[in-house]
């Protein structure tokens, strides 16, 4: 499958809609309404539905989002297949696409490069437009090397409504048209719906607790729905934590469930929200860690990765037009670099702002290792701004 570019400053395409697309979109909302109608009220429909939609929210909250898109626990390899199998069922189209677009997500939130902002584009196209556009259908790997080396993954992927097809199957053998209608159907509608609100909603309506760049708001009741995505504000200031809701009263079901499989061995390495005190201190120890580095960084004056990111992305779009696999490798090489750098800062600011009861030790070991990637990142730069300079030079003398 071809990976898309990834653009810094490019305007995004015109705001239009496939109609194949809108057709089966409107079909399946179609089907459950026609379908609970002419079935009539049934008591056994609901508990279908409602099982239905839980276990297919999880899969989307739990797997998708938190696991595939930000690795906040570890699974092993049959785990981790079957997350992504049971994801595939709720139809929101492969695994590596929805990691892939989330992350791009995460870089230009709120920003014009993102692609399903309601700030930048309105509510309808940040809730369902974008995905029915058929602008970005293609799986952007490059965005994620950690999952694209799986080939089940890439597998799935490729087939992606092939488990969402064997999902209703099964309901209806199991349970004839009730289960059709009321497990696949219905809950299907309420599933894309109660989902695509994080990407609409969570960034106009709500209480912003955190001074994040972007607009992400928390919402009880939207916390309720979507088993704790609605603690939206939470997940866009501390990314890596797999509690969404950070404090006791913040109800966040999918979390819960993560605990209880860390409990029996499947999930590993479960990352917590961040206590009462470290969110409160980490905006200030964000801003100390800044100067900290750049003091430390003697080699680098004026902030020289900003510089350079900075002159790659000015020259990455049209270098990637004459680019060889050795500038493709390079990308790959940049973003692990960058990837790896923003979660040892938000290790290190997390751990400086519990730095009365922190070792020292640890303190040094994640400076040094800060410094280790940020030298190992601007090495990469130079490289691929060198290469992409001499391509530009190179296209543009006359043959």
């Amino acid at each position: 499958m071809p990976q898309t570019a990834e653009a810094s400053t490019a305007p995004l395409p015109p705001h239009t809609v496939r109609p194949t697309a809108v057709a089966g979109f409107l079909l399946v909302h179609v089907a459950a309404v026609v379908g609970v109608a002419v079935l009539g009220f049934s008591w056994k429909g609901v508990a279908l539905c409602v099982a239905s939609y839980t276990l297919r929210m999880f899969a989307i909250t739990a797997g998708f989002h938190r696991y595939f898109s930000h690795r906040s626990f570890r699974l092993a390899r049959v785990p981790q297949f079957l997350l992504a199998l049971l994801g595939q069922t709720a139809a929101q189209k492969g695994v590596l696409w929805w990691a892939s677009n989330h992350r791009h997500h995460h870089k230009y939130s709120d920003r014009p490069e993102d692609i399903h902002s309601p700030v930048q584009n309105g509510f309808w196209w940040s809730h369902i437009g974008w995905i029915l556009s058929g602008l970005y259908d293609e799986t952007d790997f490059s965005r994620i090397p950690d999952l694209a080396k799986y080939p089940e993954l890439r597998w799935l992927n490729r087939n992606q409504y092939g488990a969402t097809l064997i999902y209703a199957l099964g309901l209806y053998l199991a349970f004839g048209w009730t289960g059709l209608i009321y497990g696949y159907f219905l809950s299907t509608v309420l599933l894309w719906h109660g989902t695509f609100t994080i990407n609409s909603l969570m960034h106009l309506f709500g209480r912003r607790v955190f001074p994040t760049a972007d607009q992400s708001r928390n919402s009880m009741l939207f916390a309720l729905i979507t088993m704790g995505e609605g603690w939206h504000n939470n997940h866009h200031y501390y990314p890596s934590s797999a509690a969404q809701g950070f404090r006791w009263w913040q109800v966040d079901a999918s979390f819960y469930l993560l605990w209880l499989g860390e409990k029996i061995g499947v999930v590993k390495g479960l990352r917590r929200a961040p206590s009462l005190a470290v969110t409160q201190a980490l905006a200030l120890a964000r801003s100390k860690l800044e100067v900290t580095v750049e003091t430390s960084s003697q080699a680098m004056d004026d902030d020289p990765l900003a510089q350079l990111t900075a002159r790659w992305e000015a020259l990455g779009d049209a270098a990637r037009v004459t680019a060889h696999q050795a500038l493709a490798d390079l990308e790959v090489a940049r973003q692990r670099a960058a990837q790896r750098l923003d979660a040892l800062q938000t290790d290190y600011a997390a751990a400086l702002a519990r730095a009365e009861t922190a070792a020292s030790q640890r303190l040094d070991e994640l400076k040094a290792e800060i410094e280790k990637t940020r030298r190992e990142l601007y090495d990469t730069l130079v490289r691929l701004v060198n290469v992409a300079e001499s391509l530009s030079l190179s296209s543009a003398v006359p043959a």
